[in-house]
């Protein structure tokens, strides 16, 4: 098959840009041509064709979004388009509109507008909302994608998306990158860390919910004084608000790793003893994916989809969400019982090779392509 993947921006340390590289290095190794379509990228996609299309006056999403659609008018010949995000949504819709191109649209969700502080975000999310709304109207989506079960629910109710369209393929972890061999002491010895270490993974950003963390740190430290919290994440505008809310102990137990690269993470989940990520919002959760793959136990809140990445007591420990008291004990008990960390971090990682591989999450998304195309041109 000859596949175009449309995302507009393909940003470093976004699930999204992991999901797109991780489907079309797969593909292409199994004989299909892959293209990617963006305006704008932070990332080196090695031996995978980008394409870069140019879009007009990119300080204003509308006029942005609207110049982005008609330059990608020239992905044709194609067998499929598969879209990942709003507005990419629209060039799907306009493909299938004007050349009859099959299109699949994968839906990845994103946090809902309360969760954000900054103005500028809230008016990004509900121009989100809003071109999303409009881009499913109509029927120019053969199949939608969600990445979990929460997703499609979402789909059903806020889009009045019917279930038959709607096909749930997981996200997919790199098992060989991340796994329980990798020696954390690289790490451990560069930060001068001989005690126990909490992890936490991802952008930094409100609805990641690290200033729960931060409180239920207070009471770990309170039981195990020596212990420390490593935050790797990107330093965005959300975390002088975090500052704001560090009291003395936690600021000496912390470790802001910033962003680290593709090379360094599998060595920061290895450095771990817990994971935790107290998130208000997933409809994934990558990191604690990558985290059980590690064999490490996670801590977090029991909502959302994550509950459909973490089987509770058995690879990790849910907690109510916003309950920083619970978050903090599930911490300890964690830290004080080494068995349990075993036992679970075991469980994970079979968890993850048995739903959560990338090669299963090909396969059943090369279903669906297979599928579109049968219907559309009957073969």
């Amino acid at each position: 098959m000859k596949i175009a993947i449309v995302r507009s921006s393909l940003l470093a340390g976004s699930g999204q840009t992991n999901h797109i590289k991780e489907l079309a290095k797969r593909m292409i190794k199994l004989g299909h041509e892959v293209f990617i379509f963006t305006r704008f990228s932070e990332v080196k996609l090695n031996n995978i064709p980008v394409i870069k299309v140019k879009t007009s006056l990119e300080n204003i999403p509308f006029i942005r979004h609207f110049t982005f659609m008609i330059a990608c008018g020239k992905i044709k010949n194609f067998d499929l388009i598969h879209t990942q995000y709003h507005p990419d949504i629209f060039v799907g819709n306009y493909l299938k509109t004007f050349y009859k191109s099959p299109h699949v649209f994968t839906y990845h969700g994103f946090a809902p507008i309360k969760y954000w502080v900054n103005p500028k975000q809230k008016i990004k999310m509900i121009d989100h909302n809003l071109g999303t709304f409009f881009s499913l109207r109509g029927n120019k989506i053969d199949k939608i994608i969600t990445v979990s079960k929460f997703l499609k629910n979402e789909l059903k109710k806020k889009y009045f998306i019917d279930s038959s369209k709607i096909h749930v393929v997981y996200n997919g972890v790199d098992i060989q990158k991340f796994n329980p061999n990798i020696n954390g002491s690289i790490i451990k010895e560069k930060f001068k860390i001989q005690d126990s270490i909490v992890l936490f993974v991802g952008r930094l950003v409100p609805y990641k919910g690290l200033q729960f963390l931060i409180e239920a740190f207070n009471h770990v430290l309170k039981q195990i004084p020596k212990a420390k919290l490593m935050i790797v994440g990107a330093s965005r505008y959300d975390f002088p608000r975090i500052e704001k809310i560090l009291n003395e102990k936690v600021k000496q137990a912390l470790i802001f790793v910033g962003y680290a690269s593709e090379n360094e993470l599998p060595l920061c989940y290895a450095a771990c003893d817990v994971f935790c990520f107290p998130s208000l919002w997933e409809g994934f959760g990558l990191p604690l994916a990558e985290a059980q793959a590690c064999g490490k136990p996670v801590v977090a809140f029991n909502h959302c989809a994550i509950p459909e990445i973490v089987k509770n007591k058995e690879t990790g420990i849910l907690v109510p969400p916003k309950n920083s008291k619970k978050l903090g004990e599930a911490l300890i008990w964690l830290l004080e019982n080494e068995g349990e960390r075993i036992k679970m971090g075991r469980n994970g990682r079979k968890h993850i090779e048995k739903f959560f591989n990338w090669d299963k999450a090909v396969k059943e998304t090369l279903l669906i392509y297979e599928s579109i195309i049968k219907k559309n041109f009957g073969i």
